[in-house]
C-alpha cells in the first residue's frame, strides 16, 4: 500500500476518535505540533526511521521524551506507527487529518502560486471569488514561484486554474505547434 494511503488510514482512525471525543480542533493542533517537532528534530526523525531499533525501545524513548507534551491519543498513534514500522509517516498523517477536518468543516484549500506575495486586498478578492466558485469557505495557501512570471496559478482540490503568464505562453506555444503541423 502506498505511503499516502497508509497515512490516510491512520488519519481516518484518529479523526473518528477525535469526532467521538469532540476534540477535532484540539487534536488537529496537537498533531500539527507533533509533525513540526518531528520535522525540526533530526534526532527524532532518525529514531522514528531506524529499522535497527526495536519498536519497544522506540516507544519507550518516545514516551520518555514526549510523554508530558502530547495527549495519550497522539502518543498512542505514534506507538502504533512505530509498531508497524511507519514512524516516518507523522507528517503525512497530519496532512491527511487536516484534509479530513477541512472537509468536515466545509472548507476547501486553495493553493495560489504568484511571482510576488499577494497584497491583503488581492488575497481577500481571490478568496471571495473562490468561495463563489466553489460554494465553500476557502483557506488560501500561498507560495511565491518565480516561474509564474506574472498572474496566478491556482489549485483547488484536483482542479488547476492557470492564469499565469507562463501558462499563457505554454498554451500559445502549443497552438503555434499545432498550426504548423
Amino acid at each position: 500500500m502506498s505511503a499516502p494511503r497508509v497515512a490516510a488510514r491512520y488519519a481516518e482512525a484518529l479523526f473518528g476518535l477525535a469526532q467521538e471525543r469532540r476534540a477535532v480542533a484540539a487534536l488537529r493542533r496537537e498533531l500539527a505540533d507533533m509533525a513540526e517537532l518531528v520535522r525540526g528534530s533530526q534526532e527524532l526523525r532518525s529514531l522514528l526511521e531506524r529499522p535497527d531499533v526495536s519498536a519497544d525501545r522506540k516507544a519507550a524513548a518516545l514516551d520518555a521524551a514526549l510523554g508530558g507534551r502530547f495527549s495519550r491519543e497522539l502518543l498512542g498513534l505514534l506507538e502504533v506507527l512505530v509498531n508497524h514500522q511507519r514512524g516516518e509517516a507523522v507528517q503525512a498523517v497530519s496532512q491527511a487529518f487536516d484534509a479530513l477536518a477541512d472537509r468536515a468543516e466545509g472548507v476547501v484549500v486553495a493553493e495560489a502560486e504568484t511571482v510576488v506575495p499577494l497584497t491583503g486586498q488581492q488575497r481577500q478578492r481571490l478568496v471571495a471569488a473562490l468561495a463563489r466558485l466553489t460554494g465553500q469557505r476557502v483557506r488560501l495557501e500561498e507560495r511565491v514561484d518565480p516561474s509564474v512570471l506574472a498572474g496566478v496559478r491556482l489549485r483547488v482540490g484536483d482542479r488547476l486554474i492557470d492564469g499565469s503568464a507562463a501558462g499563457r505562453l505554454a498554451r500559445m506555444r502549443e497552438e503555434l505547434m499545432g498550426a504548423r503541423g
